[in-house]
């Protein structure tokens, strides 16, 4: 294994045709153009003269007024605004009807051509589908609406070996220790019953209800151990909008972590520490597994805001990790810089391990043994205030042999604390299974 070391860091309108300047049939005197017979009573080439002058000057004032109505229509145009152009058209009232034409004329083409504009730019904006799978190095990711999310299926055969393998750690604990059994419900278990139907046919998005799988795995593991079943906390949270899971990543948040805390302390009859005894940390900008995976631009899009808490507890607390034979101290439980926002849930004892010892400033003497994966490391900040020491395993991880374990440590209690998708996906139940001596069918 590769060590890490700690502290790393509108409007449309009915094209009608312009008549331009160049189109419109303009109509002078009759004597444009003509040339008259000399009349030498009014004085011959002079009296032709004159008039030409003034039929010259005549044609001239009204191209010097027709340009001047076209230059105001190509200000109006140029807003491009109904508004303005309404403003406009009051304003010239007293315009004659043909003036009124070519004003109606020029503000259409300046809100058609406005509205082919945001058209085209429309057209450049790339879309992604709202909803479907994304095939990448996780297997299958389904996106929903800028959320990530992992499939849950099971049948009577991977709950079968589910239930296998916990009741093989149970029957590995020496007598006198509680054993409590404590699923983590997945973002799916939720969200599944927020999808339409017509969008579960379309993306044929199926999954097994985590509720009835959570009852039946209480049910058939009896009672030889303390069953804590979160669904209906964490349901309520959920809808009054709680923010328990990332978006971008497969992880529960800090506050889903602290409601689960504040369910085993009620299962096992203890005292559950305020949140507000911590200070409250942010890290912006988080992108996790699933944009990872995907690189999705609808989760870059919807970044998530890591929260976590701590306090002058958690700095204080000694963190050793072991990792085959190897041991590597002086790691901190809160402490760890990451690198990156991609890498934020290392803030949690500064990377993924075999096995933590961590040893608190809590003086009552208990001790906890926490069997699970990467859900467990963020219940730590809260458990270390009602236990003096807290081994903490990653089942995938770990090899070696719990009877020692038990041997070398009196624990009091031992929670296995697993993902609902991890206790019947891959291999993880038989990771679980090995801890206890136990093989189990692929």
């Amino acid at each position: 294994m590769e060590e890490k070391n700690n502290n790393q860091s509108l409007f449309s309108a009915k094209h009608d045709e312009f008549v331009s300047l160049d189109d419109e049939e303009i109509v002078l005197d009759d004597d444009y153009g003509y040339e008259h017979p000399r009349e030498p009573r009014f004085g011959g080439k002079n009296i032709a003269f004159f008039v030409l002058i003034l039929l010259l000057a005549c044609a001239t004032v009204f191209f010097l007024n027709f340009d001047r109505q076209g230059i105001t229509f190509d200000d109006v145009s140029s807003v491009g605004s109904l508004d303005a152009s309404q403003t406009f058209l009051e304003n010239e009232s007293s315009a004659d009807a043909s003036s009124e034409e070519s004003a109606d004329e020029s503000v259409t083409i300046s809100l058609d051509v406005s509205e082919e504009s945001s058209s085209a730019e429309e057209s450049t904006v790339p879309e992604e589908p709202f909803h479907g799978w994304v095939i990448n190095d996780m297997g299958y990711t389904y996106l929903y609406y800028g959320v990530g999310v992992e499939q849950f299926n099971y049948s009577d055969a991977t709950l079968g070996k589910y239930t296998n393998s916990i009741d093989a750690l149970r029957k590995k604990i020496p007598d006198g220790i509680n054993v409590y059994c404590m699923p983590i419900p997945t973002r799916v278990g939720f969200l599944y019953n927020e999808i339409s139907n017509e969008i579960k046919r379309e993306d044929n998005f199926y999954n097994s209800l985590q509720e009835t799988f959570l009852d039946t795995l209480e049910e058939s593991l009896g009672t030889e151990l303390t069953f804590v079943n979160l669904y209906d906390a964490m349901e309520a949270e959920y809808q009054n909008g709680a923010e328990l899971y990332f978006k971008t990543d497969l992880n529960w948040t800090s506050d889903a972590a602290y409601l689960a805390y504040r369910s085993f302390c009620a299962a096992a009859n203890q005292s559950a520490s305020a949140k507000e005894a911590y200070e409250k940390h942010a890290i912006e900008g988080f992108l996790g597994t699933f944009y990872t995976a995907t690189q999705s631009d609808a989760l870059k899009e919807n970044a998530d805001t890591f929260y976590y808490y701590k306090n002058s507890l958690t700095d204080a607390c000694k963190v050793t990790l072991y990792s085959g034979k190897s041991v590597y101290k002086d790691y901190s439980l809160m402490n760890n810089s990451v690198y990156g926002n991609a890498s934020a849930y290392n803030i949690y004892l500064g990377t993924a391990g075999q096995h933590f010892k961590i040893e608190t400033t809590y003086t009552a003497g208990k001790k906890l043994l926490v069997i699970g994966d990467g859900s467990a490391a963020a219940m730590m900040p809260f458990l270390i205030t009602n236990y003096s020491e807290i081994h903490y395993i990653d089942a995938a991880l770990y090899r070696g042999d719990l009877t020692e374990l038990f041997d070398a440590t009196e624990f009091d209690d031992v929670l296995v604390a697993t993902y609902a998708t991890n206790a019947v996906k891959g291999n993880y139940p038989n990771h679980l299974a090995a801890m206890a001596g136990v093989t189990q069918d692929e």
